[in-house]
């Protein structure tokens, strides 16, 4: 497997990080994007806690972490050309990362492979809400 690593998504990590998430199969309704300027106005914002994912140097996605709601929420959207390990390996960083629990993912009710990755990650259903399926990773007991 290749090396994932996320870091903070720079300015020059912007080109490659739009493509990513426009070549994207994922269907995470707060990564969905219709240009440029709304993924540049997005990763700007203050709520957004934007991170790229990188594969052996190059850039094949995003992760992020934001306030949805007053709930801590998290998504990525990673290029078809990505290792097929990489979603899974970014998601385990990204909840490494957020310590807030519980964290919650939303994802269209037809992205099974999205589902699939949560599941393996430990999320559980926790709504449907119309098209979407939101998931939670619960606190652990220490």
């Amino acid at each position: 497997m290749p090396h994932i690593e996320l870091r903070e998504l720079r300015h020059d990590d912007q080109d490659a990080a739009f493509q990513a998430v426009s070549a994207s199969t994922s269907a995470w309704p707060r990564a969905t994007f219709d240009d440029r300027d709304a993924f540049d106005r997005w990763t700007a914002d203050e709520k957004v806690d934007a991170r790229a994912i990188v594969e052996d140097d190059t850039v094949v996605g995003v992760a992020a972490a934001l306030e949805v709601n007053g709930d801590r929420e998290i998504l990525l959207a990673v290029s078809p050309s990505a290792h097929e390990d990489a979603p899974t390996e970014a998601l385990r960083l990204l909840t490494s990362q957020e310590a807030e629990r519980p964290l919650y993912a939303c994802v269209s009710a037809d992205d099974q492979p999205s589902h699939a990755i949560l599941a393996r990650i430990g999320f559980v259903e926790h709504e449907r809400d119309g098209d979407d399926v939101v998931y939670v990773l619960p606190p652990t007991l220490e």
